[in-house]
C-alpha cells in the first residue's frame, strides 16, 4: 500500500455474497491483540508480498485460529461469522489476502537489516519498551490518543521518519561543530548569519 493509503487510514473492501465487507488496517489500540495472532502468520509467510492460493492454503491449514482472530480485529465480523466465511475456502482466501494487503506495513519488511544492525537492535530491544517509541512520537508533537488511533503502518513510518530526521540533525550539528572548530571566526560568523535569514 502507498503512504497515503496508510496515512489516511483507508480500508479495502471484499465482496462476500453481494455484501461489501470492509477490511481495515490494525490500530495501535488493538496491536497487543493483533500481534499474538499475526506474528505466527508473518513468520510463516516470511517476507513474501505475493500471496498465491497455494501459500494461503498452507497458511490457513497451519494457522486457522490465528487467521480468524486476526480477521475479527480488522473487520466487523464476529468469531462465528469469520468461521462461517472459512467454510468457503475461496472467499476466505480472498478475505485473508485483502487483510494481508491492507496491513502490508506489518507483514512486509521493506529493509533487510544487516547482521551488525540486528545485533545492535537486539541489545536495544532488551531495555526498550513501547513507551520509548511512544515518547519518541510525543516529543515530536503527537499525543497519546493520536498514537493509539494510528494504524500500525502510520506508527511505524512516523517513527522511522522521526529517527531519520534526528540522525540528519545529529549529522548537521556535527558538521557545524567541525566547521566551527576549523573555521576562521569571520567566516563562521558569516555562516551563522546565513542560517538566521
Amino acid at each position: 500500500m502507498n503512504d497515503f493509503f496508510i496515512a489516511a487510514n483507508r480500508s479495502l473492501t471484499v465482496e462476500v455474497d453481494d455484501v461489501s465487507l470492509e477490511v481495515r488496517q490494525i490500530a495501535m489500540s488493538q496491536f497487543d491483540l493483533w500481534v499474538g495472532a499475526a506474528e505466527p502468520i508473518k513468520n510463516t509467510l516470511g517476507n513474501v508480498s505475493d500471496y498465491s492460493d497455494e501459500i494461503l492454503k498452507k497458511m490457513i491449514q497451519k494457522h486457522l485460529i490465528e487467521c480468524v482472530v486476526m480477521l475479527q480485529l480488522i473487520t466487523d465480523l464476529d468469531h462465528q461469522s469469520v468461521l462461517k466465511t472459512a467454510e468457503d475456502q475461496d472467499v476466505f482466501r480472498q478475505l485473508l489476502k485483502t487483510a494481508l494487503k491492507a496491513n502490508q506495513a506489518y507483514f512486509i519488511d521493506k529493509e533487510q537489516k544487516s547482521k551488525r544492525r540486528k545485533k545492535r537492535t537486539e541489545v536495544d530491544d532488551q531495555s526498550s519498551t513501547w513507551f520509548d517509541s511512544f515518547q519518541l512520537l510525543v516529543s515530536n508533537g503527537h499525543n497519546h490518543e493520536s498514537i493509539m488511533n494510528m494504524t500500525y503502518g502510520a506508527f511505524k513510518f512516523y517513527t522511522e521518519a522521526v529517527v531519520k530526521r534526528e540522525k540528519q540533525d545529529i549529522a548537521t550539528q556535527s558538521n557545524i561543530i567541525r566547521m566551527a572548530h576549523h573555521a576562521v571566526a569571520k567566516q563562521f560568523k558569516s555562516f551563522i548569519d546565513e542560517l538566521k535569514e
